[in-house]
């Protein structure tokens, strides 16, 4: 058992003006790392869009290896106040096996109550199933509803397919029952170590449009990241439908640049 302290990163972003500011400041340090699992603790800073420091947010991170192969997670969230004093805000514990191609995730959410407890108010099941460099995930979320019973609340089905050096991401998301929102998302990565991406978001409703029993295309997003000297930066431009003319996206817009310092994910 050792503590160590990793190198942080830092996240700024800078504007269509090019002024840059900081995003948020990320440190990390390995509590524990032996066989019987790993604590790691993370302390994320965030910023204003003016600069200045917000309250600091604290994840410790436990992970326990055991016998019979699967892993099991604790993470806690702790938010820090105007005193700087960290309280808990939110603890998930999960529970991962894996059989074959196979891999499941029971995970249980809890947050504090009036009375200085935790209650249970999420639970999530998911299931990937793995072919070559193909896979399919499928995750059930259960929430608590005015009777304090768990209800199946939304059910998220993501694809992830590679080819010809693309990966494409094919997520739905259905609300009792229903297909209510679809995002494909195709990524490139070139030799250089920059890729590109585009993303295209589906929903029930867009600009210029009526609701309608169907997800239309509402958005798309196109991403650039590249390698610099200190770390990476990514530029985001959106496309959207045109007012006077729903069925057709708009000219591209770049919204800003996102530049990562450190340890870069």
């Amino acid at each position: 058992m050792h503590e160590s302290t990793l190198s942080g990163g830092a996240q700024s972003i800078r504007s269509i003006n090019g002024r840059i500011a900081p995003l948020e400041k990320v440190e990390e340090k390995v509590l524990s790392d032996d066989a019987n699992g790993k604590v790691v603790e993370r302390i994320i800073r965030p910023f204003d869009p003016t600069g200045n420091p917000g309250p600091a947010q604290k994840i410790r991170i436990t992970e326990r290896k055991n016998a019979d192969g699967s892993v099991a997670t604790e993470t806690q969230v702790f938010n820090a106040n105007i005193n700087g004093s960290f309280a808990l805000t939110e603890k998930s514990e999960s529970l991962t096996k894996t059989s074959g191609n196979q891999t499941t995730t029971e995970v249980q959410i809890a947050r504090p109550t009036l009375n200085g407890g935790l209650s249970t108010v999420e639970l999530k099941n998911t299931t990937i199933t793995k072919n070559g460099d193909n896979e399919n995930a499928d995750t059930l979320i259960y929430r608590r509803n005015n009777n304090g019973s768990f209800y199946n609340a939304v059910r998220e089905v993501k694809q992830t397919e590679k080819r010809d050096g693309r990966t494409i991401e094919n997520t739905a998301t259905y609300l009792s029952g229903q297909l209510s929102a679809q995002t494909i998302a195709e990524t490139t990565k070139r030799p250089d170590g920059s890729e590109s991406k585009q993303v295209n978001i589906f929903g029930l409703t867009a600009a210029g449009r009526p609701n309608g029993t169907q997800p239309v295309l509402r958005e798309q997003q196109l991403i650039e990241k590249s390698k610099t000297a200190s770390g990476t930066s990514e530029t985001l431009s959106i496309r959207r439908p045109a007012v006077d003319n729903p069925n057709a996206l708009g000219p591209a817009q770049k919204i800003g640049e996102r530049v990562c310092t450190g340890q870069c994910q």
